[in-house]
Parts: C-alpha cells; structure tokens; sequence
C-alpha cells in the first residue's frame, strides 16, 4: 500500500518543500514546473475532493484557494504534521490508497501528485477499482505522476540518472514502482474509466480519467477508437492513441489527431484529400520516424504513426510546423492522374482553411476532454 516507503517521507518532510522548489540538483528535473502541475490538476478539478498523498500540503492549499471542499489523506505523520501546520483548518486524515477514513461526503473528484508510484501494479489496480466505486457518472481521477512510456525509457531514465552522478534518483527510480503508460491505461481502461495523457516534464505526465456512464462501452474491442467515448471529447486535441512494441524491442506511437468535433462537424472530402496530400509530404522535412499520417473515415482527423519517437511535446511541434507549410503551400503534391486515385477531388483553399484553424486552437490540443 505504499506505506512501505514511510521511513523515507518521515524524514523528508523538514526539506520537501525545498526539493520541490528545484532545490536539490538531482531531482530538479522530477519536480520542474511544479507550481505549475498542481495547477493543472486544479484546473482539471471539479466538485468535493478526495486527495490522497498530501505531503505537505502544497496541493491542498491551492484546491482550498479554488473554494473545493477537500478531504486530504496522507500516511506520513511527519508529512501529515507539516501539512496541519501550513493549513490547520484543512480536513487531513491518516491513511493511503487503499485503506482510509471513510466520509459521507460525496466525491467528484480524485486526485494526487507524485504519489501514485509508490503502489505496485497489482496495487494500483485494486485503487483503480475503488476509484470507480467512489465516484459518480463522469467523475474525475486527475493523478501527476512519474509514469515512463516504456520499460525501455525507464532503464535510459535510470542510466542517464547514473550517468550524471545522481545515486539518490537512480535508487529511486528502481526501488520505487514507476509503471508505463500503456499498463495505467489498460488498468484504468478496464475500469470502465476514459483516460488522456499529457507529458509535462520529462518524468512527470498528467493523467486524466474520466468514468463512464452505466452500460457504456463495457464490451471490451480490438480498434482502440472504438474504446473511445466520443461524446466526451472537445476538438481539436492530439492523443496519444496507443503505443506497440514490437518482436524485436522497436516501439509504434500512434497518435490520434482530431480536428473536428465528433458528429457535430467534419472536414469536406476535396479539402480532407489536400491537406491529407500536404501533412504527408511536409510532416516528413521536420521528422524522420514517420510511418505514416492518413485520414480517418469520419472526417474527422487523422491518425500519425511514429516509429521509435516518444517525444509528445515534439509531436506537437511538428504539427504546428507543418500546418504552417500547408499555409504556405502553393499547389497541392501529386495532384494529378499519375500520383493521385481522386486527382479532381482537391481544394488547396479548404486546406488551408482546416489547417488555419486547428493553428488557431494550438493552446487546446492537449485537452482531450
């Protein structure tokens, strides 16, 4: 339950705030942009809150200052004690994901930072499935925590940490239980939960699940966009959709990139067909693991396939970049018989329309709910 590492946070409480504020060198990197993570989780928040790992209290006090009412629990009584001092009218309690005070209070949403990862997998599933007892239809799990997009990024995290002298992070991040996108996905998945990702340094990634409704979607299927609950996504975004690694260790990025709102909206085809000819060909000057950007049947988007590149800040980088170059574009490539199956179904002009105002949300796509 975590509690194993209560030694460790017994001690550290007297300096925490200080590693958190970039203090010390070998987790400055963990813990960079922290003021704003906590504000992201914030932001995402809704309703009564159950927050678990509170430490010293720094996520509580800016819940509070958002006029949430909170009910805080942390294993850690040197941890808790700092806490009820930094807010002595705080609702904090003993206990840890799995076992803790219960209230009468109805819960909306659940959150934590940098915690999560002191649970095992087995652990963490367990949590998971408490969560969606806890919460109502459409209520929020909003975690920050240390997750690697693969056991391969994992051990490169651990060697660069040894490669730079940093002993205490390197212990870290192996006796710790840091898991990988695509288990937490699963797990939260099979709980009946919707879940976005968003990276927001190089270790810590901001989780997002929203429970479904009763009855929804409980069959489990092989298109993962048919796991997708599209009345609950707000275009444009771009997700990462799903990662495969393959027999010989390579890793697939696919990312699903949605321009338009589900049934409310889509792209016309000759408009669809130009910019589908435009990213094809200018995605592939800014990113050489491309394998393949093509439209969806919907309309919609398009689906980007990425070869060994599990950079989402540069995913959308390079979105950017080569929606400007459809801007810019003065013909469309391989518009004619020879190059083309549809060569008289194009519109440069609705091209450039779709790509002018997915530019326009550029500060959204990394909302996917």
């Amino acid at each position: 339950m975590g509690r194993e590492f209560i030694d460790l946070f017994e001690g550290w409480a007297g300096t925490y705030d200080e590693t958190v504020a970039g203090m010390d060198p070998q987790y400055a990197a963990v813990f960079s942009g922290y003021e704003d993570i906590l504000q992201k989780v914030v932001d995402r928040t809704f309703g009564n809150v159950l927050e678990y790992g509170v430490g010293t209290g720094n996520l509580t006090k800016k819940l509070l200052q958002a006029n949430h009412k909170v009910i805080g629990i942390e294993p850690s009584g040197s941890m808790l004690q700092a806490a009820r001092t930094k807010l002595p009218n705080a609702h904090l309690e003993e206990g840890d994901f799995l076992s803790f005070p219960k209230s009468d209070m109805p819960i909306d949403s659940i959150v934590s930072t940098y915690a999560f990862h002191h649970l095992t997998d087995e652990e963490k599933e367990k949590a998971i499935k408490q969560f969606s007892v806890i919460l109502p239809e459409k209520g929020k799990v909003i975690f920050a925590d240390t997750v690697f997009e693969t056991e391969k990024a994992k051990e490169s995290a651990i060697a660069k940490a040894k490669q730079s002298n940093f002993p205490d992070l390197a212990a870290d991040l192996q006796r710790e239980y840091y898991t990988t996108v695509p288990v937490l996905d699963d797990i939260f998945t099979a709980h009946d939960f919707e879940v976005s990702w968003k990276q927001m340094n190089e270790f810590v990634w901001l989780i997002v699940a929203i429970k479904k409704g009763e009855g929804r979607m409980t069959e489990k299927m092989n298109v993962e966009s048919f796991q997708l609950d599209h009345t609950k996504v707000k275009a444009p975004y771009v997700r990462l959709a799903s990662v495969t690694q393959g027999d010989v260790g390579d890793m697939v990025y696919k990312y699903d990139i949605r321009f338009k709102q589900p049934n409310r909206e889509h792209m016309e085809m000759p408009a669809l067909h130009s910019i589908e000819h435009l990213m094809a060909e200018k995605i592939r000057n800014h990113m050489d693991e491309v394998l393949d950007i093509g439209p969806m049947g919907c309309q919609t988007g398009f689906y980007l396939t990425l070869l060994n590149h599990d950079d989402y800040g540069e995913v959308l980088h390079v979105l950017e970049k080569t929606l400007q170059d459809v801007l810019k574009a003065e013909e469309v490539p391989a518009c004619n018989e020879v190059q083309c199956g549809w060569a008289a179904s194009h519109s440069l002009e609705g091209a450039k329309n779709i790509a002018r105002d997915m530019l326009n949300e550029k500060a959204e796509w990394h909302e996917v709910f």
